[in-house]
């Protein structure tokens, strides 16, 4: 077993960017189950890559991370740095594009695997929190205990043009059965954060 809850737990830090991310998870993962055996980057299937893969016996377990930030200054003292994190915003698109993680893993675990993961790490409460108001993206929503299956599409009539186009208009199609479960994120004691200082992250087995 990859045991990718463990690694979110010693890696302990706020990141740039996503790529950020992925390099640190993958450091710790290769600390964790032998650098020759972990591989960024990794495309099992011509057109479906994913942003982590890790040898296990036999198999290579994928890992797809998504990281989505709103606003705040953070300081790190262990590298005497401080940086910006924006607010990203486009919520309604980041969703489809996690659940489009997941359908892909799906497709490299029927292939050729056992299981995979599907990460987002976060310090926008919306994620994990129900706004409480309709949007497009209802039927996509990740917030805490949010149930995910079968068939996903936009809800209700749009104009938008962004989601006519080709790589959003498909509706999600997934063959396993998830909840999302989130758990707090807990940075090091040389880091502050101010605006918006709570991390948490959603993990998702798929297989």
């Amino acid at each position: 077993m990859v045991d990718v809850d463990w690694a979110l737990k010693q890696i302990s830090s706020i990141y740039h960017s996503e790529r950020h991310f992925q390099l640190s998870l993958g450091a710790e993962l290769g600390r964790m189950y032998d650098e020759q055996r972990v591989r960024l980057e990794w495309e099992p299937i011509a057109g479906k890559r994913v942003d982590i893969g890790v040898r296990r016996e036999d198999v290579t377990i994928p890992i797809e991370l998504k990281y989505k930030t709103d606003s705040a200054t953070v300081e790190d003292g262990g590298f005497g740095e401080t940086f910006e994190l924006s607010r990203q915003g486009a919520r309604d698109q980041a969703h489809y594009r996690f659940l489009q993680d997941v359908q892909r893993i799906e497709d490299i675990v029927s292939e050729q695997g056992r299981y995979g993961y599907a990460i987002l790490l976060t310090n926008d409460a919306n994620y994990w929190r129900h706004s409480g108001q309709s949007a497009l993206h209802d039927e996509m929503r990740i917030h805490e205990g949010a149930e995910l299956s079968g068939s996903i599409h936009w809800s209700g009539e749009t104009d938008s043009d962004w989601v006519e186009q080709e790589k959003w208009k498909d509706p999600i199609e997934l063959e396993g059965e998830y909840t999302a479960e989130w758990s707090d994120y807990e940075y090091r004691d040389d880091i502050s954060v101010t605006g918006n200082p709570d991390f948490r992250y959603l993990v998702l087995r798929i297989g």
